[in-house]
């Protein structure tokens, strides 16, 4: 299957969007490759897209490329049920985690794909490792100019600590 869709139609995303934490500026393409083996369906997928994120250290926006390959596997829903009179906690293996639970004939992978894209999205994002950032006193943007205020820590709590003379160390 090769599709190509817009990432507002995944609620997850969309609700990103809406909040202004990221655009995407290119439609969503995803590759998903299905085989059944059994009860099961093992599914290997990659998605391709571009999002517009704005810069933690200049408030800049720039382009951050997705290219995302991800792997689940479907099982019929009855196969993973839970005995609901038993409270005990169920601890999950690593190969519970991707495990999408489907009825009928179709598996709905909108909330992989959509949690593929959201964890492959950066905590704090950064348009090169060489932001500069902007200057902690005038606010100018550091990688486009240089500003004229004086570097240091003479606008610091901290900056009374140089004018401190201690005594010498007696040995």
């Amino acid at each position: 299957m090769d599709e190509q869709t817009e990432a507002a139609a995944l609620p997850l995303v969309h609700a990103l969007i809406q909040d202004g934490q990221v655009d995407f500026t290119r439609p969503l393409h995803v590759r998903i490759h299905a085989v059944p083996t059994g009860n099961a369906i093992l599914i290997e997928g990659s998605l391709d897209t571009c999002a517009r994120l704005i810069c933690s250290r200049c408030l800049e926006p720039f382009e951050f490329e997705m290219k995302i390959d991800f792997s689940a596997t479907a099982v019929p829903s009855q196969s993973i049920s839970v005995d609901s009179d038993t409270r005990e906690e169920i601890e999950l293996r690593a190969d519970d985690m991707d495990v999408i639970p489907y009825t009928g004939e179709s598996v709905d992978l909108g909330e992989e794909i959509a949690q593929q894209m959201i964890m492959a999205l950066p905590f704090k994002p950064i348009c090169d490792d060489n932001c500069r950032g902007l200057c902690n006193q005038c606010g100018v943007n550091l990688n486009k100019e240089t500003c004229s205020c004086r570097s240091g820590m003479q606008n610091s709590p901290f900056a009374v600590l140089k004018s401190l003379n201690l005594p010498a160390k007696k040995e």
